[in-house]
């Protein structure tokens, strides 16, 4: 079934909508090849065509940013919704990444607990993976799968604030608790670890 195009400049491309709100970008060179033209119908072997050209660039354009760092599922969608790739496009360049492993927030999850649990505290480490899309029960699995516990990262906190803080002064003391509840740290944790490792009790 052909649909109606319209074509508008975008950025050194050119931007196609569909009748059907769809939306993609195209170099000057492919509006040519495939014979576009504003307010003119477009044919369905076209769109195919169109579509598998799109769907070969979103998998390029997920594989480059993949092969630098890790990326979480949400991220790699957001990405591709920045390029103007459609929804259709985005969701089987998704489903083969998840096929081949390449996209994996579980892994996401278990590796960046395990490279920043001796720094950050679970209420940042939850923060931090909420706002890079994954989802609040899958991190709760992931948190409860590899055993995390703020032990060893409130260790390194406190070690850094008797570092900065003179623990000897009560102003200095209490500016030194609020530092460690600021870091996302429960009152018992806190006393339990202040105890162990200074001469203060709270």
């Amino acid at each position: 079934m052909s649909q109606k195009i319209s074509i508008s400049p975008y950025q050194k491309r050119f931007k196609i909508t569909l009748d059907d709100g769809t939306q993609f970008l195209l170099y000057s060179s492919e509006v040519k090849k495939y014979h576009l033209s504003d307010a003119e119908n477009v044919d369905e072997n076209t769109l195919t065509e169109i579509m598998q050209l799109l769907y070969r660039r979103a998998k390029e354009r997920a594989l480059y940013l993949l092969d630098r760092s890790l990326w979480t599922e949400w991220q790699i969608r957001e990405k591709l919704k920045a390029g103007l790739y459609p929804s259709q496009i985005i969701d089987q360049v998704i489903s083969y990444l998840k096929e081949y492993h390449l996209v994996d927030d579980y892994q996401y999850a278990q590796l960046y607990i395990d490279y920043r649990k001796c720094k950050k505290s679970r209420q940042q480490i939850v923060r931090d993976l909420l706002t890079k899309g994954i989802s609040r029960g899958l991190i709760e699995q992931v948190l409860e799968d590899v055993g995390f516990t703020n032990r060893d990262s409130l260790s390194y906190f406190v070690q850094k604030g008797k570092q900065r803080y003179q623990l000897s002064d009560q102003k200095e003391f209490q500016k030194f608790m609020r530092y460690l509840f600021s870091k996302g740290y429960h009152y018992d944790e806190v006393r339990e670890a202040v105890k162990a490792m200074t001469d203060f009790d709270v």
